[in-house]
């Protein structure tokens, strides 16, 4: 057989001066070249591409070699090319078309491909009928393929081994068992798709039946049965059936090696692996994927180089060995030794950059990958997901769409993830059309994406529908519900689904008590959460992990029970983490205990230095309880040690593409157009709200007589003339107003009367106010941050474009830390600020005969 650059060589001067014509000539090389390696197979094409009178014989053969060959992708673009010149495919072409579109997971292309066919004759034909259903099983058009199997006129034992083995391999055990029992006849294949079922889920005794029942075995049902026991732990009984089996193949052997391998009996496997009587490249794989489970990569590494031959997969395992031990120089040293390198290299080595946080590496092995299975593409979108990049996955995914790549459940429950944490709503909902549309099962892990998605946009009416549509449960979906359900403060209708699902005999795992226990936090079930704590260990034999120490804490803080809390904290087995302290932290502020915030900081700090949280809860406790020192010297230590503020951000998805804004931030090229059209909304929302918050507060039943007693203080007035610029103004003298011997209710009330007052007195054409705050004479007593911000929020929330400006006159020194904790609240009042003294206030504000008393010289 000649090499294929000599075959070149030989053939290029013919085709070129027309001496290779003879059709049959150019199918018998075509068809040589289509059976052998892929470069002869790809020079095949090249032929076949120059001459358009072949007949469909030679297309078949090329196309069969590809699909042999793994390179679907290949085949359906020979098929294109063929429909493109004219040629017809027959009933041989279609079998191959469907089984590429199946290895390339390609469901568009199979789906339109069967609608050309469908008036055809060639639709009646029984084995591209039996194609059609084994592409849509193995895509995981369940529903599809069942409607195909359906509507077959004659089914043949194949289409009913197709049909239960696509049940089977996409979660569908009982469909499978109702369909295996409809079967007018059964070979061996139906009864080891069912064992197999059953033996994958960790149902042993029923597959153990299904094997004792059975008349006839061959080799493929001993191996099911023996690696079944071995996956599910039971090590002792896969060596009793693998001692008894008839006939012990390769795949035997290196199935009870891998099976010791998984269990931890490494030296059982190398003592079984040294009485193989034929040490195959199967054999020498799994021992040495055993030693890389054990993580012992010097004896992997050794046996690797003892091999006396190496295939693509012994390639692998080492490459992924490398992968798992985050030792990337070592595996991309591998990768580019390898002689071949096939799509499972490739994303062994673009996951391994993804879990390092190497995600441009990543992506540009990504592009640059000569052919993408939907694994390629699932391991980018969940390198992506890890890396909490959403707006990455959802661009990842439209790229997906219009190269009409089919997405499988673990695609689009990734997309559905990102989605969640960007909190895009009406793109979830799409996704769930899509998934609808496509008759996708929520039996899986769409069916927890969904829920995830619908709680984490706040929808939990739509997280319990998609519940109550799926028909199996596992736990994962019962997870799924309670933690929506508790970060959305259900907690009483998480308690009752906890409830269903013990009476459901689904038995919770610690994932399920954090849950329920966060549930019971937000909700403020004390007694409920007490007991779930308990029953986790009592009930169920679940020891509390830090997590749960968290939830709890977190329940008693939020409760008011501090002490408790840190009686609990100091009390846990293990050390408390970020979250422990968070919680208690968190509801130090609420409940004005600084006792307590400052051990929480304390340990915070030392567990998370950067963490901005712990200086921010902790400098406003000092600043609500009056210890503006403390607050004023926190925010110094945050300035010294660079400690910042996480910056936010926000997304907007416009025609298939997301836009990321950053708070500060106006380099976006759509940022004036967006803030028009946001601006326009928020002012017809203000609108509403401020009516409503109108009426709640009875702004119009408000008088100087409703306020009498606080009124006649003089705290708060407004001044009888306007300033140089016509504005009304608003005189607040500090030094007169005392929190502790006041209602706030009563300052609130006069608040938003005076504001009143000054907007009766704008001219024609004027629309703001001039605030001045006298500080003159302020102490630490007159300190009131909750006033202060109420009158900001008012005017923020209330009078929008009211404000002009603020006049802080005469400032303290011990007014600097209280201005520290007061400048995050202004929002984008800030600017407005104005620190200045008597003297400017008369000779900048007002003309000679229209000062207010209280600043004359």
């Amino acid at each position: 057989m000649c090499a294929t650059r000599e075959l070149r060589n030989i053939l290029a001067p013919m085709i070129v001066v027309g001496l290779f014509v003879d059709s049959e000539a150019v199918k018998q090389v075509i068809t040589t070249c289509s059976s052998t390696t892929l470069e002869k197979l790809e020079y095949a094409e090249l032929i076949l591409r120059q001459f358009h009178d072949l007949d469909t014989f030679a297309y078949n053969s090329v196309i069969r070699g590809y699909v042999q060959s793994k390179v679907p992708s290949k085949a359906l673009s020979l098929y294109y090319w063929m429909l493109l010149i004219g040629a017809s495919p027959d009933k041989f072409t279609f079998p191959l078309v469907f089984k590429a579109c199946a290895g390339a997971n390609a469901l568009t292309a199979g789906e339109k491909i069967h609608c050309q066919i469908v008036k055809s004759p060639l639709s009646l034909d029984l084995f591209v009928q039996a194609s059609i259903l084994s592409m849509y099983a193995k895509c995981g058009e369940i529903e599809m393929a069942r409607l195909t199997f359906d509507f077959m006129p004659h089914k043949s034992l194949v289409s009913w081994n197709t049909m239960i083995d696509g049940y089977v391999k996409h979660g569908c055990v009982d469909s499978a068992i109702e369909l295996f029992n409809l079967m007018p006849e059964r070979d061996v294949f139906s009864w080891n798709a069912m064992i197999d079922g059953h033996a994958k889920y960790g149902q042993m005794k029923i597959a153990r039946h299904l094997f004792d029942e059975m008349f006839e075995r061959d080799g493929v049902t001993w191996n099911i049965m023996i690696d079944g026991y071995a996956k599910s732990g039971d090590i002792k009984s896969a060596r009793e059936l693998f001692d008894i089996a008839p006939f012990k193949d390769i795949v035997t052997w290196g199935i009870m090696i891998n099976g010791y391998a998984i269990s931890d009996h490494i030296g059982l496997a190398h003592n079984l692996f040294e009485k193989t009587p034929c040490k195959s490249l199967v054999t020498w794989n799994c021992l040495i994927n055993g030693y890389v489970k054990c993580c012992d990569m010097i004896a992997a590494c050794k046996l690797f180089e003892l091999m006396p031959l190496r295939n693509q997969k012994s390639w692998n395992i080492m490459l992924d060995a490398y992968v798992k031990c985050g030792e990337m120089a070592l595996a991309n040293q591998t990768f580019y030794a390898m002689p071949n390198k096939d799509v499972i290299s490739w994303n062994i080595l673009i996951d391994g950059h993804s879990k390092l946080g190497e995600m441009e590496m990543a992506r540009e092995l990504f592009d640059t990958m000569p052919y993408k299975d939907v694994v390629s593409w699932n391991v980018i979108l969940g390198g992506y997901k890890q890396n909490l990049q959403p707006k990455e996955i959802f661009e990842l995914f439209v790229q997906m769409q219009i190269l009409e790549e089919t997405p499988d459940c673990s695609t689009l429950a990734i997309l559905l993830s990102g989605i969640a944490d960007l909190g895009l709503y009406f793109l979830g909902s799409q996704v769930h059309a899509y998934v609808c549309r496509k008759h996708y099962l929520l039996d899986g892990t769409i069916g927890v994406a969904l829920i995830d998605m619908y709680s984490k946009c706040g929808y939990a009416d739509n997280s319990m529908r998609v519940f109550d549509m799926i028909t199996t449960r596992n736990l994962d979906h019962w997870n799924a519900i309670l933690s929506g359900l508790a970060s959305l403060g259900c907690g009483n209708m998480a308690v009752s689904i906890f409830a269903d699902m013990e009476l459901s005999n689904v038995r919770p795992d610690d994932v399920t008590f954090v849950s329920i226990l966060k549930a019971c936090s937000h909700a403020g079930l004390v007694a409920d959460g007490y007991q779930y704590f308990l029953l986790m260990s009592r009930k169920y034999g679940i020891p509390p992990k830090v997590q749960h120490y968290g939830c709890m804490v977190d329940l008693l803080s939020r409760s008011g029970h501090l002490e408790e809390a840190v009686e609990l904290v100091n009390s846990m087995p293990m050390k408390a983490n970020d979250v422990v302290w968070r919680a208690l932290l968190g509801a130090s502020r609420t409940h004005g205990n600084i006792e307590v915030a400052e051990f929480a900081a304390r340990h915070l700090n030392e567990l998370v230095p950067g963490d901005s949280s712990a200086y921010v809860l902790l400098a406003n406790i000092y600043g609500y309880k009056g210890q503006f020192g403390n607050a004023h010297n926190l925010w110094k230590i945050m300035k010294e040690k660079e400690v910042l503020k996480n910056t936010a951000c926000s997304y907007i998805e416009l025609q298939c593409q997301l836009h990321e804004f950053t708070a500060g931030d106006t380099s976006h090229p759509h940022v004036m157009d967006t803030l028009l059209v946001l601006n326009s909304m928020i002012e017809v929302k203000s609108f509403h709200l401020c009516q409503k918050w109108r009426e709640d507060f009875g702004v119009s039943t408000l008088s100087e007589d409703s306020v009498k007693s606080i009124y006649s203080t003089g705290k708060a007035y407004v001044h009888g003339f306007t300033d140089v610029k016509g504005r009304p103004v608003l005189v607040v003298v500090a030094s007169k107003h005392f929190p502790e011997k006041q209602a706030a209710t009563e300052d609130r009330k006069l608040c938003v009367l005076l504001i009143e007052k000054a907007l009766h007195k704008l001219p024609y054409g004027l629309g703001e106010i001039l605030v001045i705050v006298d500080l003159r004479g302020f102490r630490t007593e007159n300190a009131d941050i909750m006033f202060f911000k109420f009158l900001i929020d008012a005017f923020y929330y209330y009078y929008p474009k009211r404000l002009g400006q603020v006049l802080l006159v005469g400032a303290p020194l011990v007014f600097q830390p209280i201005w520290q904790l007061l400048k995050p609240l202004m929002k984008s009042y800030a600017a407005l600020v104005r620190f200045c003294d008597a003297e400017t206030v008369r000779s900048e504000y007002f003309q000679e005969d229209t000062i207010p008393a209280a600043f004359k010289g």
